[in-house]
């Protein structure tokens, strides 16, 4: 066994070394200062002993591996096993990660908020080769989908108390009412009681259905939101980047809810100029503010506007370069986690991803330095 995978594996992928895109990416980044950060997370290295742990870069590098060809965790396990470039990628370990580790260990990532230190510590790599960016930032926001749970299953209906019939003062005396024997004022207090009584029965109804959904056993995103978005509905997440005008990296990133709106996050730096489009008009911006103008009811924009916002537009333009990869090659335009801060472990090895292809493409037309 130790021949086969020492000799005949690495010979077989050398025939197809010149092809595999992980081959290009793995010398951009030190892996073994971002292993070292991860040490603490392993909770099993005592004086006792006990179970072996995997290696801390064999884990990050099948983070992100997962998402840069967009896997689930179990489809992540079996690759592993299957191609030949991901175990070159992992240099050769003698066993793979299987699905409840690769869970476990980004669930360890997002709950101790490691996986924020990690970026930092990719852009400090980044900056300390001369890869900066320096000429503005581009703000946007994208959806990220989420599975909003089964629909159409009918549902026990909720038990609620019946209200008790009304009986009226004639019928306690058994006199037949007249037109003149109702009493206004009466009708009134009773009809709001009534109206009382139905609003509490409907916000008890709520309550029960709200409780019956997080006790649920299903699919549905405990954080997710719905959005609406030119007639069409969103559910789960957003994705708020910031992408360099020179250099088209994604800088910083935000996870938020569906809901929640562009102009809450402010991803601008001081003293840079920070492009955003119309939906952010009168939100703060601690850098240089250039957001487009909008027009209002009976205020109409001035050509000098016009002009400005067409200039803002020309380099805004490459901000939705990020969205477009993620989504479409990384496969990254929908997620099957339940909560915001395991959506930021994915994101994030997701906009890594972006952000070494896009290196790897600079370098290949030259626009950076070949030693990158």
């Amino acid at each position: 066994m130790s021949s086969l995978r020492d000799f005949s594996i690495p010979e077989a992928y050398s025939q197809i070394r010149s092809m595999d895109t992980l081959a290009k990416l793995e010398p951009m980044v030190d892996w073994n200062s971002l292993g070292s950060m991860v040490l603490d997370l392993f909770r099993n290295n005592t004086e006792k002993g006990g179970r072996p742990n995997f290696d801390e870069i064999t884990m990050i590098k099948t983070l992100f591996i997962q998402e840069l060809y967009g896997l689930s965790d179990e489809a992540t396990e079996r690759e592993l096993y299957d191609r030949i470039s991901f175990r070159h990628f992992l240099h050769y370990p003698e066993k793979m990660p299987d699905a409840r580790t690769i869970w476990l260990f980004r669930e360890r990532l997002s709950s101790s908020g490691m996986d924020r230190k990690i970026w930092e510590a990719i852009w400090k790599q980044f900056d300390d080769r001369g890869i900066r960016i320096e000429k503005g930032l581009i703000q946007d926001a994208s959806y990220i989908e989420s599975d909003h749970g089964k629909h159409g299953r009918k549902k026990p209906p909720v038990p609620i108390d019946p209200e008790p019939p009304r009986v009226t003062n004639n019928e306690k005396t058994g006199e037949t009412p007249g037109k003149d024997a109702a009493d206004p004022d009466q009708e009134r207090k009773m009809a709001k009681a009534e109206k009382k009584a139905a609003k509490a029965r409907a916000a008890e109804k709520k309550r029960i259905s709200r409780e019956e959904r997080r006790s649920a056993k299903t699919r549905r995103s405990r954080d997710g939101t719905f959005a609406k978005k030119e007639n069409r509905t969103h559910f789960g997440y957003k994705l708020h980047s910031s992408v360099g005008v020179d250099k088209p990296l994604i800088r910083q990133f935000v996870v938020t809810t569906a809901s929640l709106h562009d102009a809450n996050v402010d991803l601008s730096i001081p003293d840079m100029p920070c492009y955003r489009d119309k939906g952010y008009q009168g939100a703060p911006c601690r850098g240089l503010n250039a957001t487009m103008d909008r027009a209002s009811r009976n205020t109409p924009l001035t050509m000098d506007q016009i002009r400005r916002n067409r200039r803002i537009t020309r380099k805004r333009s490459p901000g939705e370069r990020p969205y477009s990869i993620i989504k479409r090659k990384f496969n990254g335009d929908h997620v099957y986690v339940t909560m915001v801060r395991r959506v930021r472990v994915k994101v994030m090895f997701r906009c890594f991803c972006y952000n070494l292809f896009t290196l790897m493409n600079l370098k290949e037309h030259g626009k950076i330095a070949a030693a990158i």
